[in-house]
């Protein structure tokens, strides 16, 4: 009876073990994506001069969305880059040249000329720096004025030790009449997320029972 015991306890340390090494699962890395807390939790704010706020005015779907707003600017006012922040997602967990895939819902206007939307997605180091730093269609995009869905498919750098920082970027150079009202809602960043591996002293401990028996 102690032997029949003593191998369950074991058997079910070692199956413990093996969901803990468990292999990679592909898992929406982004925090706060449709900005459903009602604030900018989870992202980094860098208005710049810019204005940002939460608004439940037309949502693409839930209950708020995010405005990255650029007042319409006069001829002495300097440029302006109002973006936001997801940044160091997931860092320790992420495959070099994983596949990643960025979804999106964007809507707004631009006035006059020089106002531009980027998106733009970040490898990071551990350190300071980046191995990969990539803009949406190398290029800025131009909204609608109706909500509309974007998806981007492309690779993580050669190190993602940092994690990946996804950032929003809604800007204007220094020309009179430009100005920017952007909202964006539905992110989703999705890419394979490493398991947590179990601490070395349950390795430890389970080694011993499986000895033992």
């Amino acid at each position: 009876m102690f032997k029949k015991r003593f191998t369950e306890t074991a058997l079910a340390v070692c199956l413990v073990m093996s969901a803990g090494a468990a292999q990679a699962a592909v898992q929406d890395i982004a925090v706060n994506g449709g900005f459903e807390t009602g604030d900018f939790t989870g992202w980094t704010q860098f208005p710049n001069g810019g204005i940002q706020t939460i608004t439940d005015v037309n949502p693409s779907s839930g209950t708020y969305a995010a405005n990255l707003h650029v007042p319409v600017r006069s001829q002495t006012d300097p440029a302006v880059d109002n973006l936001i922040k997801n940044a160091n997602l997931s860092a320790g967990l992420l495959t070099p040249g994983a596949d990643i895939t960025v979804t999106w819902d964007m809507r707004g206007s631009l006035e006059g000329a020089g106002g531009v939307v980027f998106v733009e997605l970040f490898s990071e180091l551990s350190g300071e720096g980046t191995s990969k730093a990539e803009i949406y269609t190398n290029g800025p995009i131009f909204p609608n004025a109706d909500w509309t869905a974007y998806s981007w498919d492309t690779t993580l750098g050669a190190d993602v030790s940092g994690g990946v920082t996804l950032q929003l970027k809604t800007a204007c150079g220094p020309v009179a009449g430009c100005g920017t009202d952007i909202f964006f809602d539905n992110i989703t960043i999705t890419t394979d997320v490493s398991a947590i591996p179990v601490p070395a002293a349950v390795w430890l401990f389970g080694s011993g029972l499986v000895g033992l028996v």
